[in-house]
């Protein structure tokens, strides 16, 4: 009955496969990254379950660091969009799942009288179970997390990758779990305390995405105040120039009705002028009528102004957002920013961002800046940052599309960086 026993090894060998590829992100289209996997990776399942054959369960559990686990890291790190801490934890996270499967229903299958038979049935029916799990309700929640947080994955891949080598070896060294009975209820209490690893884990990293999302919500909100605290300025100021006119407003009367009744029309004409010149014309400007998203553009582009900033604008918005407004708001926050950041590099006479939107046929927006120098992309065609702590905003925004299904692109056309957003009509 051992063929059972075997099978299932590969079957759930399969499944991790599986699981990296629903949990990952790859620098590839979804096309490629299958060929590129299967043309790799059933090969490697083939040849493992060869020497699974020939050497024994036991000798394979203590080989299969080197005959399976260290060529997919390196397969899948070279498909990966994410080359840094992210990749790693998510590759001992897909292991480590089907670990549990195995070594659980291992442990089972012992108490049960050792046929395999229930070890069989049970990897044949949860190792698709926790897949479909993972892609339904985990893959989205867990992409987004990737794509947020940068930080803090390598701690937790140290964490993932010490309680791997640790259930590994407490399984198979040095023997078999099954055949140490006396050591099954610590390593039950290990396959128990894993769950409860990843629960945390996943509870940080989600509380970490929501202190993010306060932040840009926060900054959206300072965006709102600083607008309405110079809006208000600009109209105590009018009111005051309104105030001094008015004081004044007798006099300049009863000299307007001196010179008329005297027939001297030429000082009537010069008094009028001057009178109008005191009351200059000057107007709050409004880029639609969605409350936040018209005070981030109205902050931004007079900001860009005060620096001396061309600014070009020909906006038409739907009635309606397709998306949340304080997120959309964010997105011109993020990328008015990184422009005018990119305008200060330049002389001023250089300086320019235009702003275009069209609400139909489907809503879409295009930023275009000038620049100097060279901007270098990453495989999903986001800017990079040479400066630390810099590149978060272009990252949110990809993030804001992805979200929202929405076509984004960076791409530079000369002296000009440009941002083009197209949401779905439908």
């Amino acid at each position: 009955m051992t063929i059972l026993r075997d099978l299932s090894i590969m079957w759930t060998a399969l499944f991790s496969l599986i699981l990296m590829l629903t949990l990952f992100e790859s620098r590839y289209s979804l096309q490629k990254t299958l060929t590129l996997s299967l043309s790799f990776m059933l090969p490697l399942l083939a040849g493992n379950m060869v020497l699974l054959f020939l050497l024994g369960a036991q000798t394979m559990g203590t080989l299969l660091l080197l005959t399976s686990t260290l060529p997919s890291l390196i397969f899948f790190f070279f498909l990966s969009r994410h080359r840094d801490g992210r990749f790693f934890f998510t590759f001992c996270l897909a292991d480590t799942m089907i670990l549990e499967i195995l070594y659980t229903t291992s442990v089972l299958d012992f108490f049960l009288g050792d046929t395999y038979v229930f070890m069989f049935a049970a990897r044949i029916l949860l190792c698709p179970l926790l897949a479909w799990v993972v892609g339904k309700y985990c893959r989205a929640v867990y992409l987004k997390l990737q794509n947020t947080i940068e930080g803090g994955w390598y701690i937790f891949t140290v964490i993932a990758l010490i309680f791997y080598v640790v259930l590994s070896m407490s399984a198979n060294t040095p023997t078999l779990i099954t055949r140490r009975p006396e050591q099954l209820p610590a390593f039950l209490l290990l396959l128990l305390l894993m769950p409860i690893l990843y629960l945390f884990i996943f509870y940080t990293l989600q509380q970490q995405e929501n202190a993010y999302t306060a932040a840009e919500r926060e900054n959206i909100l300072q965006v709102q105040v600083a607008s309405l605290h110079s809006r208000m300025a600009e109209f105590s100021e009018a009111n005051d120039r309104l105030r001094e006119e008015r004081h004044n407003f007798r006099h300049k009367m009863g000299m307007v009705l001196s010179l008329a009744k005297n027939g001297q029309y030429t000082e009537l004409t010069k008094i009028a002028r001057e009178y109008t010149d005191a009351l200059p014309e000057k107007t709050t400007q409004s880029y639609c009528s969605h409350t936040i998203l018209d005070s981030v553009l109205s902050y931004y582009l007079q900001h860009a102004q005060k620096k001396g900033i061309r600014v070009m604008t020909k906006l038409v918005f739907p009635d309606i957002l397709p998306v949340d407004e304080a997120e959309l708001a964010t997105v011109f926050a993020n990328a008015l920013e990184n422009a005018i950041h990119a305008c200060e590099q330049q002389e001023s006479k250089e300086r320019s961002i235009e702003i275009t939107s069209i609400a139909e046929p489907c809503f879409m927006f295009q930023i275009k800046n000038s620049f100097t120098g060279t901007i270098a992309f990453n495989e999903a065609g986001i800017p990079l940052s040479s400066k630390k702590g810099h590149g978060f905003g272009t990252h949110s925004i990809a993030t804001f599309c992805d979200k929202n299904h929405a076509y984004y692109e960076f791409k530079t056309q000369g002296t000009e960086f440009l941002l083009k957003i197209i949401f779905s009509d439908t």
